[in-house]
Parts: C-alpha cells; structure tokens; sequence
C-alpha cells in the first residue's frame, strides 16, 4: 500500500487543519483501481437531488403494428409513430413477400400509431398487400419550402432523479497504540493513525465506485416522516441508469447474452458499441472487469497498452487500445464483477459533487484521536440510451 499521508496530506498539515479536500490526491492515487472516480471529470451540484436528462435522436425506423390490406389504403398503423412529421418519406418492406413501397406522410401525425400516408411515391407503385410487424425505415423529411404552421417534434428531455450520496468513514485509534512502534508500517507511513486514514481512505473510494456500478437510488427521508426512521440518500449506479441497451438482472427484460457461454469479439461489439451507436451515442470508452483480459487473449486480439503518462506520485495510468474496436479506449475495473462491460460515450458521464472527498479532524476524546473521511457526491448520465452495460458472460470463445 502506498502512502500520500506523508507527502501530500503531510505538506496540508492534516493533523491540524479542520478540513482538507482530497480529491486531487484521490484522482492521482487511485487511478487505476476506482477509474469512474478518478477519472471522470467532476462538475458541482448543490442540491441532494437533481436531474438527468435523456435526449433521444429521432428514431430510424418502426414496424407496422396493423397490415396493409389494399394498394388504395392511405392511413396506416404503425408500431411506433411518435417521432414521424409531415411529409417524411418511409420506406415500407413487406416481410412476407419482399415487396418494398415508398409512403409520405400526408399530414400532422394526430396519433402515436396511425398517420394519413400519399401511396407510392418516388416511382414505387403501391404494394397489395403487407403484414403486421413488417420493417418501416424513415428516409428522410421531404418539403417544398413554402410550408407554414408545420408541428415540430418535441426536444422536452426525458427526466429521473438522482441522489447524492454522503460516505463517511471514521478513523479513530487510541492513544496506546498510537504510540506502539513495534509494528513497521508499509511505504513509509509512520503511525497507526496515518495507516488507518490510508486505509479508511481507500475503503471509502472504493465505496463510491462501487456505488457507481451498482448503486440503487432511493430519495432521503427524515426521522419525521417515516417513522421516526430516517433514510438516507442513495445514488443509482450505472447498471440501473442504463436501461435502453442494458443485458443484466436491472432489465426485466433482458435475458442472458446471445452466446452468454460461448462469448466472442462479435457478440462484444454487438452488446456494447453496437447497441450504443444504433441509438445516437459515440461509444468511446469501454469499461471492462479484469476476467475481460482473458476474454481478449482466447479471441486472439493484442492488448497494447497506451502511454498515458503517470500520476504525480508516480503511479502509472493504465490505458488499453485493441486494433478491433478502432481506438475506443479500454480500461480495466478491479472492483467490476466478473463478466461485465460498459461502453460509455464518456462526454455524457460525469461526477456531480455536492462535498468533494476531504478529511474531517474531530479531535481527542480523551485518549482517543478521531476524524472522518466524507464525500458527497453521485454519478450523472446524460442521454443513457447512448451507453450500454452487458452481463451474464459464463464463458469466452474464440470466434
């Protein structure tokens, strides 16, 4: 175990100064083993809960939730017709035949299903015939330019809250055995005291990452209000933000991945950057649990590590590239269960801090010496469709 007390807490007269805030020590020492935390950038809150938003790109296609049963029908059901306007051009595949036909919406969509279509258009005659549930892709929206009063498509953002979640961790010892010198503490550290910061220190980092894999969130209650039981604040982590591309147990859904036993490259690529690119993300972070290591090496891929230079207390920053994935940066999770990847549009993730890590001296009680270590803080996703969290790997296979 290294040891900053020492230097960096040591030159901020730890013992003496009623609060210090650790994070840049924090972001230096841990880089490898708590990456959200250390390496995720940081951006104030100043409530206990706020919001994230998800911004979603109009969608490229549906399915026809009703048949068309004649070439003159012009008002068709579709699975989905939230995101069509006036005017946009569909392209209609029928699956029982192959049979392809090119519609225009003719009008202001006035229900989320059915829509008033021109048949055949683009030089497509219109097709007899096509059953439920086959493929509508979206072309495009088509004007003439002189339209006036035309219905927009809403951008409100879809919203969920998100809590900040206070982690303290006290550090107490007394004063016997603050003065046993019998023991040689690793790195340098002195005293019993500094060993248990370094160590209450590290537990509580790993509580926060930790916390922002796994967390579930629940909203704060005072003592008042529920029972005379207060609860406390809890974040959501990532396995319960995303939901869109998500295959884990936080999906009702979603069952094991397709080849969950015999794991390959191409089934990554399909679960994670796949999945997050097909709905608007730019996937540029892949965020793998350390058994992800040996799923590389049984696919034959070489691992390269990247020069990423090395933290102030000369703790050298691991970044992975691998030549299938075309520069999306890979970085390994220690404290992700095994089996796990999360591809991140890392422009939408952030750490939102509402009390930066910092250390809290209590003071002597008696002979006892105490202080606390305290972070307030949550992890914050914008547009979670763009991101995406797989699980329930057994196994890797070669492809």
């Amino acid at each position: 175990m290294a040891d900053f007390l020492q230097g960096f807490l040591g030159a901020q007269q730890a013992g003496i100064e009623a609060r210090n805030d650790v994070t840049v020590a924090i972001r230096n020492w841990f880089a490898n083993r708590n990456p959200l935390v250390t390496r995720l950038p940081y951006v104030p809150v100043e409530r206990v809960d706020f919001q994230m938003y998800t911004h979603k790109y109009r969608a490229r296609g549906t399915t026809l939730g009703a048949a068309v049963t004649s070439n003159t029908q012009t008002s068709l059901t579709f699975a989905d017709a939230t995101f069509l306007m006036n005017h946009d051009v569909l392209e209609v595949i029928d699956s029982a035949t192959g049979l392809v036909e090119r519609v225009q919406v003719s009008g202001d969509p006035t229900s989320s299903t059915t829509v008033n279509v021109t048949r055949g258009v683009a030089g497509y005659s219109p097709i007899a015939s096509a059953a439920s549930g086959s493929t509508v892709n979206l072309i495009g929206n088509s004007r003439s330019g002189s339209e006036v009063l035309q219905t927009g498509l809403t951008t409100v953002g879809v919203p969920r809250t998100q809590y900040c979640q206070t982690f303290q961790f006290p550090v107490q010892i007394g004063g016997s055995a603050q003065t046993a010198r019998a023991q040689v503490m690793p790195a340098g550290i002195q005293s019993p005291f500094d060993f248990n910061m370094t160590v209450q220190l590290q537990n509580m980092v790993d509580d926060i990452e930790t916390s922002c894999y796994y967390g579930v969130s629940q909203a704060p209650l005072d003592a008042a209000n529920n029972a005379g039981v207060p609860v406390t604040a809890k974040m959501n982590g990532l396995k319960y933000i995303l939901q869109t591309n998500n295959i884990s147990s936080a999906n009702p859904a979603a069952t094991s991945p397709v080849n969950a036993s015999a794991y390959g490259s191409t089934d990554m690529i399909r679960d994670t950057l796949q999945a997050a690119r097909s709905n608007g993300g730019e996937p540029d972070l892949l965020v793998v649990s350390t058994n992800f290591m040996s799923g590389f090496a049984t696919w034959g891929q070489a691992i390269q590590r990247v020069p990423a230079g090395e933290t102030v207390f000369g703790t050298p920053i691991n970044v992975l590239e691998a030549p299938f994935l075309h520069g999306v940066t890979i970085v390994e999770a220690p404290l992700l269960r095994p089996f796990t990847a999360i591809a991140l549009t890392s422009s939408e993730v952030y750490i939102r801090n509402k009390r930066n890590p910092y250390w809290n001296l209590r003071g002597n009680r008696g002979d006892m010496v105490e202080g606390d270590w305290i972070a307030e803080l949550a992890i914050e996703v914008v547009n979670e469709s763009h991101h995406a969290w797989v699980e329930g790997i057994t196994a890797f296979s070669a492809n």
